[in-house]
């Protein structure tokens, strides 16, 4: 993640987190109707940008006062990103910012390969060219964007048009709530990973538009399976990160 957006997991929003909260509350300040909704899109934000870490204590109070809001809006959006799955609250420590293990993510990519593919195949039975164009718009906007919610909400919207998220609402929302899960390690991951690691959708376009199933959730499944495999690294090397508290003054 870029270090200007890190903070120190399980601590409070310190500099670099509170000035990142306070640079999101500008940015969505205007056009809602809904407190609630800017508050929930200003700390998913924060969360899948690295503003925000795993383990990072969530402080109503302190939250509402970065964003410019009253603390219900912030109670509700933090319920709502717990069933996203990207907060836990915690009897005693109250809401913080849900941690994912290595074998956690492992299971949900393997769980995404197996619906993800499934939602391929229904998509290809009804394939139109229509749709293969607008997948070829939605991949390159895709592709363009780098960081941020901005790169999820891209993935999200071309993901949602390959697998016809309005006509299968459930399967798309099962895929969504395991994305979501991993989003931000996968941001975390297109930020430090080398040129080895880029990965545009044309490919997979390409192969849709073929017409070819096995080929097309061949594209896929390798896809999935590669990020997977990028993802775990990034999570093994953080946890192979010792961090050793200070000694206590004599």
């Amino acid at each position: 993640m870029p270090a200007s957006t890190q903070v120190a997991a399980g601590a409070p929003a310190g500099d670099g987190g509170a000035a990142a909260l306070q640079q999101l509350a500008g940015r969505y300040a205007t056009g809602y109707r809904s407190v609630s909704v800017m508050a929930y899109d200003i700390l998913k934000d924060a969360i899948l940008s690295g503003a925000l870490l795993p383990g990072q204590k969530l402080r109503q109070e302190t939250l509402a006062e970065l964003i410019g809001v009253s603390r219900l809006p912030v109670r509700s959006a933090l319920i709502q990103l717990e069933a996203d799955g990207l907060v836990e609250f915690h009897d005693r420590r109250g809401a913080v910012v849900k941690s994912l293990s290595v074998a956690q993510a492992e299971e949900v990519y393997n769980i995404r390969v197996l619906l993800e593919v499934e939602a391929l195949r229904l998509t290809m039975a009804e394939l139109t060219d229509a749709r293969v164009a607008r997948l070829r718009q939605l991949g390159k906007v895709a592709d363009t964007k780098q960081e941020g919610a901005e790169f999820v909400d891209a993935r999200t919207e071309f993901y949602g048009e390959l697998y016809d998220a309005d006509k299968r609402p459930v399967l798309w929302e099962m895929i969504e709530q395991l994305r979501l899960k991993v989003g931000r390690y996968v941001l975390g991951w297109r930020l430090v990973g080398d040129a080895e690691h880029s990965h545009t959708h044309g490919q997979l376009i390409e192969a849709v538009a073929s017409g070819d199933v096995d080929r097309a959730t061949g594209v896929l499944r390798d896809h999935l399976i590669g990020v997977r495999d990028a993802v775990l690294e990034l999570l093994e090397a953080e946890a192979a990160v010792e961090v050793v508290p200070p000694r206590p003054s004599m």
